[in-house]
């Protein structure tokens, strides 16, 4: 029997434990911090990952209420069926100190720098200070230069001082490089971590490994055996009254620039010269760097957008032309890849939440039989199906579609950790490997700037479809456009 080499989670003890730090929540209020951040550092203390000495600091405009967000946070973990263990709470509450303060003014900061030094104090050594913006992106600029005013931006030998920014990281082109510039004035590429979850969710952690360490997969992993390949992410939900970021942002800004890009990268980049963080990164940036530039001319025929019906009361806007769905055809143009279409396509309310990558492979006999597909599942259900074709029971030679399947929920055994808690150990522990970096987010940007350059600036509105449908009917042309149809339920193409 032979086995597909797939990374088994990690055990409780990470290889490389992280350091004593403070963990410095801008935004502790806010939902990405109770409903993620808190709930994930729940689960680390749970299983004892975190250091013995490490801090939590949330930032409060008003009265400080630790009891309040630890609630909000527990109840968040209750509402996913879980059993919250009291110690557990009481531990992470121990861990948790507050100020309040106003973000935006600098003079605030020195009263943090006092609090983390008095937190060395407090651990007998120096902490690693990490700073977590979980606040709007508009004010992440104003943030870094306090943080600067404040002292709180420099390594020494003793410390290291990292940033921790949630997507979007920038709106376009031109505000992507001036954040990065605002951030380059005072930290260093190392210390900025860039979170993208998706990145840090165990399948797609495992690609690369899926990839690489099956001779049978890596030998079929080209333009000779693959005929397009399919990136998904969808929701049922709309857009739950975060009317003011996504009329800014859409669907082009809030998911491909980031999670699609990133899980295309990690599918076509070249095996890298050892899995260090920086190989890694260099192989994704030349796959980024080898996609076909999209010609304004050319934007109607490789991207479509829509907006589901009911949208435009929802913001108070009848006349807004936010897409909340965006399809998008690349193809990356090295010896590898040159001819395949990638077929990229994201929304909101529609049939099915899914985030998923579906490989069809070449007829290479032209028979009329269904596609050979593999789709690796990001969420829900994680795991990894390969669809084949087999002969049904019986006299006649009746062929039947079946499916061949690994689900992470069904083979490794014990907790599994979350997006938030891998992105946290790896915070801690200084690992890069899933985190953007500078050049991957720009070069991102520019391919997609010209798709947003053409909807800003054309009379048509996005089409609009059904809330609970597939979509608009204009991404089923575009898919038909390269040969193609779009793959839904994991249902094969039929000729």
């Amino acid at each position: 029997m032979y086995d597909i080499h797939m990374v088994k989670p990690k055990p409780p003890l990470p290889a490389n434990p992280p350091a004593p730090a403070a963990l410095v929540i801008f935004g502790v209020t806010g939902n990405l911090a109770q409903h993620m951040l808190l709930p994930a550092l729940y689960h680390l203390e749970s299983q004892q990952l975190l250091p013995e000495e490490f801090y939590i600091v949330g930032i409060f405009r008003r009265v400080p209420d630790v009891d309040a967000i630890l609630h909000e946070a527990t109840a968040q973990l209750e509402q996913n069926g879980e059993t919250i263990d009291p110690a557990v709470t009481s531990r992470l509450k121990s861990r948790l100190h507050t100020i309040k303060m106003d973000s935006t003014n600098p003079s605030d900061f020195s009263r943090l720098a006092e609090l983390l030094h008095g937190l060395d104090d407090a651990a007998g050594t120096k902490l690693n200070h990490l700073f977590y913006l979980a606040i709007p992106p508009d004010i992440f600029e104003t943030v870094i230069d306090n943080l600067a005013t404040g002292g709180l931006n420099h390594d020494d030998a003793d410390r290291s001082s990292r940033l921790l920014i949630e997507k979007p990281f920038g709106y376009d082109l031109a505000s992507a490089e001036a954040l990065i510039d605002a951030m380059s004035a005072h930290f260093d590429e190392h210390q900025i971590f860039r979170i993208d979850h998706y990145l840090a969710k165990e399948t797609a952690q495992n690609i690369l490994t899926f990839r690489f360490s099956n001779p049978l997969i890596q030998g079929i992993w080209s333009r000779e055996f693959i005929d397009h390949i399919q990136i998904t992410a969808t929701e049922k939900i709309g857009i739950q009254g975060r009317v003011a970021f996504y009329e800014k942002m859409g669907a082009l800004r809030d998911f491909v620039q980031s999670h699609l890009m990133q899980l295309m990268a990690l599918v076509m980049m070249e095996y890298p010269e050892d899995l260090t963080s920086e190989a890694i990164h260099a192989e994704k940036l030349k796959v980024l760097e080898s996609i076909e530039t999209i010609t304004p001319h050319s934007v109607p025929d490789v991207a479509v957008r829509g907006q589901y019906a009911g949208y435009r009361d929802e913001v108070g806007d009848p006349g807004s032309t936010t897409e909340t769905y965006a399809a998008l055809k690349l193809e990356v143009a090295n010896s590898r890849w040159g001819g395949v279409p990638i077929l990229l396509r994201t929304g909101k309310s529609l049939a099915r939440k899914t985030t998923e990558i579906v490989v069809v492979f070449k007829d290479r006999t032209r028979k009329a039989s269904p596609d050979n597909l593999l789709v690796i599942r990001i969420q829900p259900d994680e795991g990894i199906s390969l669809k084949l074709l087999a002969k049904k029971p019986g006299f006649d030679d009746q062929l039947q579609p079946v499916q061949m399947d690994f689900s992470y929920s069904g083979v490794f055994d014990g907790h599994q950790p979350d997006a938030y808690q891998r992105v946290l150990i790896d915070a801690l522990r200084g690992d890069h490997s899933l985190f953007a970096t500078n050049d991957e987010v720009l070069v991102s940007w520019r391919i997609l700037q010209p798709v947003l350059d053409a909807w800003s600036h054309t009379a048509e509105p996005p089409q609009s479809y059904a809330r609970g449908s597939r979509g608009p009917a204009d991404a089923q042309r575009l898919a038909a456009n390269y040969g193609s149809q779009w793959i839904d339920n994991h249902t094969p193409r039929q000729p």
